[in-house]
């Protein structure tokens, strides 16, 4: 009987340690269960392009696999705090179904017994948005016995076509500075999600750290070629300066667009616009050896010559039999006379 019974007390022993190693340390469960996510995210829409598109960071693991979700021409969704991930699919078949997001915000929650832990922002195709943050995120911050939320802030504050979300966070100036990121920034939508994300962090973000981002666009697919409508996806699942790295991410995706469209524009006979493209492009992804042997045939039909030799070398020496293609591409015709284009191409 006593072997027994230090059998089940080992049993249970065991137990006990597995399911405290489940726990992550700042609340939530790694299990593959719902999560805790001290998190702040952005959900917006572009009237322009037509884009939809989410940005999230957290000091929490992979927040840019679960917080974000967004159809081309139906809407955007964030679910964060204690992250439920059926809100995602939910919501966007019910967007799909001509449901506001106010509408959909209250029957989702509704529906969820642990609804007072969630926090979720819903935005559509025409801009609409609406946000729901649970009791208990809110009132966790003033509950001396939560040590890992005690002293944070949740909350949201709403612009023209945008709505930010967070909690845990260091003060209600996290998400105003998101938003003046996001009003007054330049360029594609990634890059101002991205701009917004590092406006946070500026102000304090997640109280708790960083660890992981994301980003989401998704645009209506125009083009028989693109088979997705997911243009951006890219997300930091742990690193110490997710930020850096989600940025670095970013510009190896758009210096691929951006060389694309330099493509374009040299074959409309438009070289220094392609010219300015294609630099651009270049020091976004300067690890690239496509990048610089693009640049190279850039320059050449500018008539930069020692430009276009500069950069040629640069992609060569990253990969050396790309001296074959330069040696018969007719773009570098009037380069063959140089001694260091020779040089360059020689066996």
């Amino acid at each position: 009987m006593k072997k027994l019974l230090m059998v089940l007390a080992l049993c249970i022993m065991c137990a006990v340690s597995y399911l405290a190693q489940q726990r992550d340390p700042f609340g939530g469960q790694i299990d593959g269960s719902e999560t805790w996510f001290g998190t702040f995210s952005i959900i917006a829409y572009d009237p322009v392009t037509k884009e939809l598109g989410v940005g999230v960071q957290s000091r929490a693991f992979s927040s840019g696999g679960a917080v974000p979700w967004a159809k081309a021409g139906v809407g955007a969704i964030a679910t964060q705090a204690s992250t439920n991930r059926t809100y995602g699919s939910k919501a966007i078949a019910l967007l799909e179904q001509g449901m506001s997001p106010e509408d959909i915000v209250k029957k989702i929650t509704d529906e969820d017994p642990n609804r007072d832990t969630r926090q979720v922002g819903v935005i559509d195709a025409k801009g609409r948005m609406a946000v729901y943050t649970g009791k208990r995120v809110i009132d966790r911050n003033h509950d001396p016995k939560d040590r890992v939320h005690f002293g944070g802030w949740a909350g949201h504050y709403q612009g023209k076509n945008f709505q930010v979300q967070g909690n845990t966070l260091a003060s209600e100036e996290v998400v105003k500075a998101m938003a003046h990121a996001y009003e007054t920034g330049k360029g594609e939508m990634a890059e101002r999600l991205m701009d917004a994300l590092e406006a946070g962090q500026s102000k304090g973000g997640d109280t708790r750290g960083m660890q992981s981002a994301g980003i989401l666009v998704v645009r209506p697919i125009t083009d028989s070629n693109v088979t997705t409508d997911r243009y951006m996806d890219i997300r930091v699942d742990d690193h110490e300066n997710p930020y850096k790295e989600l940025r670095r991410v970013m510009n190896v995706r758009l210096a691929g667009a951006r060389m694309t469209r330099a493509n374009q524009l040299a074959g409309e006979g438009k070289f220094k616009e392609a010219l300015a493209e294609q630099k651009k492009a270049a020091e976004m992804h300067p690890k690239s050896e496509q990048m610089h042997y693009s640049l190279a045939q850039r320059y050449a039909q500018v008539g930069e010559y020692v430009n276009a030799i500069v950069s040629l070398r640069a992609a060569i020496e990253k990969v050396p039999r790309l001296k074959l293609d330069a040696a018969e591409d007719p773009l570098f015709v009037k380069l063959k006379d140089f001694p260091e284009f020779k040089q360059l191409i020689a066996q």
